[in-house]
């Protein structure tokens, strides 16, 4: 009779109700000691191994049938080489560029690019899709079968002519598995504070992971160069050089052409000059006037001289007898009779007129009185009044140069400062062109410096120069560095134990709970039949019914448990 029904039979001798099992499951766990847990693992012992040994075994087998890994590493270098401190020859540097900074982020930009999806599809293209994808072990076969059976049952998707053929799908699949595997097999590694990147890459063929490291290996150095490359760089700055060299020529061509035109050879050296001519007139010009008033002021005060002075003064007085009055008189008629035709020749302000005047007054002043005796006076120029009119002449030839230089002086100066004006204002405009000119220059300049820095890139990237050098190429590794065959088995058979121990202890835990609920619902029966009488014949059945199922180890439980609830 199972546990149910004796539990009911006891609840209608108590005609009470009685709680099912289901009550008591939340305090069985409370009430298990750890002696009863080792009671419990005693009595399943020999469960407890089976389930150790086969899980042991399982794992060993499964271990001892797992393919073999093989590694192979190799080793990068990132020297201090162009790509790490040179600028694209498109950008203008700046005040300062930090150098450990530049070379540090530079060696992490190597290793985020060495395991991009770039490298490994250029890995894969060097090695080959079929080589890499080749099911070398068994779990290799059972992962294409599936993904085989998975395929299949997939539904078909149709592939139109202007697609991809079937052909072409089928080997961009494979190049995409070849590309996860690889992704999957190198690990790269970047020690800290150093300049070096390892690469390594596990597989179940040494072969392969030798070729896939070297491979990477190879193909960063092209793609480094490339990373570094100033794609059309080149030709960019050969049309700018062009370009800014006939912009330079130009500029430089119409300010010489606005000097020639202006007739400045250079501002700065005209300016100097002007400054230099226009100070040396005016201190000529100082000097001549004062030169000119000083002849003035002589001129006049040798005139005011002359004016005071007479221009003849008597030399000689004689007295002539009668006899010779005729002879004079022939004599002066004579010298009247050629006075008077040189008087007639000459002007009356000329100062010969004068002369010859007085001289013919004067004989007839003789002629008259050349009776008896009579005084004969000879009569000369002033010497002093000559030597005055000639210092006199001497001042007015000085005072008229004076003039005439001042005049020119003056002519000169004004000119001086017209050509300075003239300059200052053709001075802007040479500023200009010359800014223009000078800009120019500096353009064509800074391109051509650009344009050699592209050419010399070019080379360097053409000669495949690259900063990160190969310093240990890829190893070949025979020896196995997985799986860890013996680790892994003992922790399979600690978990063999402990699966053991747990089933044991769950199996065991679970009778004892149905157990106790038995013995609870007997002793509330015999506390209730200890106020209440039962009819013999119930009793009776009970406990026939109770030897029936006395072989079961739960009905062995609850008879101990009636046994020891029963009054003494």
């Amino acid at each position: 009779m199972d546990r149910n029904h004796l539990a009911t039979r006891v609840g209608h001798v108590d005609s009470q109700p009685v709680d099912s099992a289901d009550t008591y499951n939340s305090d069985v766990w409370s009430t298990v000691s750890p002696h009863d847990l080792t009671l419990v693992i005693i009595r399943r012992l020999p469960s407890v191994l089976v389930t150790a040994g086969i899980t042991t075994l399982s794992v060993g087998a499964l271990l001892l049938a797992w393919p073999n890994q093989y590694a192979s590493d190799g080793l990068l270098y990132a020297r201090l080489g162009r790509g790490a401190v040179a600028i694209d020859p498109t950008t203008e540097p700046g005040r300062s560029v930090s150098l450990q900074d530049s070379r540090s982020s530079e060696v992490a930009s190597i290793s985020e690019m060495l395991g991009s999806r770039e490298i490994a599809d250029r890995v894969v293209q060097k090695v080959g899709a079929r080589e890499i994808n080749f099911p070398r072990t068994w779990t290799d076969r059972l992962a294409n079968r599936v993904g085989s059976l998975v395929n299949n049952m997939a539904p078909s998707n149709d592939i139109d002519g202007s697609e991809l053929d079937r052909t072409e799908f089928d080997r961009q699949v494979s190049h995409e598995e070849a590309v996860k595997r690889v992704i999957d097999s190198v690990t790269i590694k970047v020690p800290k504070n150093t300049y070096t990147i390892s690469v390594a890459s596990r597989f179940s063929d040494p072969v392969v992971a030798q070729k896939i490291v070297q491979s990477i290996m190879d193909q960063y150095g092209q793609y480094h160069v490339e990373a570094h490359t100033s794609v059309g760089a080149l030709g960019f700055f050969e049309e700018q050089t062009t370009a800014s060299h006939a912009a330079a020529i130009a500029a430089r061509k119409k300010l010489q052409e606005t000097k020639n035109s202006m007739g400045w050879m250079s501002v700065a050296s005209a300016e100097e000059s002007l400054r230099e001519r226009i100070l040396n007139l005016e201190l000529s010009l100082d000097q001549a006037n004062s030169e000119f008033a000083d002849a003035e002021s002589k001129a006049a005060s040798i005139s005011e001289r002359l004016a005071e002075i007479e221009e003849w003064i008597p030399m000689e007085v004689t007295k002539v007898a009668d006899n010779a009055v005729d002879g004079m008189k022939t004599q002066l008629y004579g010298h009247k009779l050629q006075d008077g035709e040189e008087l007639s020749k000459v002007t009356a302000s000329h100062p010969r007129y004068k002369i010859l005047r007085d001289k013919i007054i004067q004989g007839e002043q003789i002629v008259e009185s050349a009776e008896g005796d009579r005084e004969q006076t000879v009569e000369a120029l002033n010497p002093l009044r000559l030597s005055l009119e000639t210092a006199y002449q001497t001042a007015l030839t000085t005072a008229a140069g004076n003039k005439s230089r001042l005049e020119s002086l003056t002519k000169s100066l004004a000119s001086a400062q017209r050509d300075l004006n003239r300059l200052n204002q053709d001075g802007i405009v040479l500023a200009e062109l010359g800014w223009a000119a000078d800009i120019a220059e500096t353009n064509y300049l800074s391109h051509s410096q650009s344009l050699e820095s592209s050419r010399l890139v070019q080379e360097l990237d053409n000669q495949k120069m690259s900063d990160v050098s190969v310093i240990q190429n890829a190893s070949l590794n025979l020896k196995k560095v997985g799986p860890p065959r013996l680790i892994l088995a003992l922790v399979g058979g600690i978990l063999g134990i402990c699966l053991g121990l747990m089933q044991a202890i769950i199996r065991g835990t679970g009778q004892s709970r149905d157990s106790k609920s038995l013995a609870s619902a007997g002793n509330r029966a015999i506390s209730t039949q200890s106020k209440n009488p039962v009819n013999k014949s119930d009793l009776s059945q009970l406990d026939s019914e109770s030897e029936i199922g006395h072989g079961l180890d739960d009905d062995d439980v609850l008879e101990e448990a009636f046994a020891s609830s029963l009054p003494r």
